[in-house]
């Protein structure tokens, strides 16, 4: 079926798990480039966001250590636009030589499809995985002026004040977005959504005062907490940040079972050779497994995964089902 005509809210779990069957049984057909001689000329890394941001960050530091490790050029390539689409669809349609692969992000393989009507590429059928990198937990942190010092104290707060309690976020299907909605759906605490086109105006407003609430990505979050600009109260993941050992999860500070992140991986074309998947695979998780590799990532805010490529479609799968299932609950209409 054309991803045109994909229902916006059923992510089809049989077609998901077809695709990852099917990239272990591929053949190396005519003109696929072979493991032993891979790679031979220049790889790119196509991310789907601006150069600064967490994903380029990331990209470029696995870049580095791939390019001393094979002694060939790995090179990030910025291919920006409509949430990481347009790289997605790049990569979707690119020579499955081994050669271009993305650094996708929940965007790119979970959310865009139940925020925009129509993709040109399928996730699960044009992209085939290769390692989950990193996630990124979120920072739930509230305006100062905010009566409130815990997770519970805020839901109980919202809750007395129905509809009064205004939490930004960087955009429309935004992990930050969804990670709310997922909130509100657990707690029952009813919120207002104010999206901005991006966390720095966000988090701008939030430091005003003119937004309440936020459950934004780490990185961007966490200096205005350690200025004391806004508050935190809890991460977003399931376990505790370990560079803020003293700051509770969601979980633990009154939403039991609560998990969400941002995270980040590598793909590529879906007819690509299983045995590159697997070299590069291997190469990934050797380096964010490493200590230096370890402290590199959590400097950056983000806590390394690694796994082989069915861990991946694995997680990926379980985070489309997920988001699939707040998207519907928030009412989220694709636009």
């Amino acid at each position: 079926m054309p991803s045109s005509t994909r229902p916006p809210f059923r992510p089809d779990r049989r077609t998901i798990l077809r695709g990852a069957a099917a990239l272990g049984a591929l053949p190396l057909l005519p003109g696929i480039a072979r493991a032993d001689s891979w790679p031979s000329r220049p790889v790119k890394f196509i991310v789907p966001f601006a150069a600064g941001g967490t994903t380029d960050i990331l990209a470029r530091l696995v870049a580095q250590k791939m390019s001393e490790e094979y002694g060939q050029q790995f090179i990030v390539e910025n291919k920006a636009g409509a949430g990481g689409n347009i790289a997605a669809d790049f990569v979707a349609k690119a020579d499955p030589d081994g050669y271009t692969f993305i650094v996708g992000t929940p965007g790119t393989h979970a959310i865009n499809q139940f925020v925009f009507k129509s993709l040109s590429y399928d996730q699960a059928k044009d992209i085939a995985p290769v390692i989950v990198i990193a996630k990124v937990p979120n920072l739930c942190s509230v305006t100062n002026a905010l009566p409130v010092k815990s997770v519970a104290e805020l839901i109980a707060y919202a809750k007395s004040k129905p509809g009064e309690i205004f939490y930004g976020t960087p955009g429309l299907g935004s992990t930050a977005h969804v990670s709310i909605e997922l909130f509100k759906s657990m707690t029952g605490a009813p919120m207002t959504h104010v999206p901005y086109k991006g966390s720095a105006p966000m988090l701008t407003d939030l430091i005003a005062g003119r937004v309440h609430f936020t459950i934004d990505n780490l990185p961007a979050s966490q200096p205005h907490a350690d200025g004391g600009t806004i508050r935190a109260l809890a991460v977003s993941t399931a376990t505790r940040w370990p560079l803020l050992p003293d700051l509770p999860t969601i979980a633990e500070a009154g939403v039991p079972g609560y998990d969400a992140a941002a995270w980040f991986t590598i793909g590529a074309p879906a007819k690509i050779s299983p045995d590159i998947v697997a070299r590069l695979n291997a190469s990934v998780d050797k380096f964010i497994k490493t200590e230096e590799g370890t402290a590199r990532l959590r400097k950056l805010g983000a806590d390394p995964v690694g796994g082989s490529p069915a861990d991946m479609q694995r997680f990926v799968l379980a985070e489309t089902e997920k988001w699939g299932k707040v998207a519907k609950f928030a009412k989220i209409e694709p636009q």
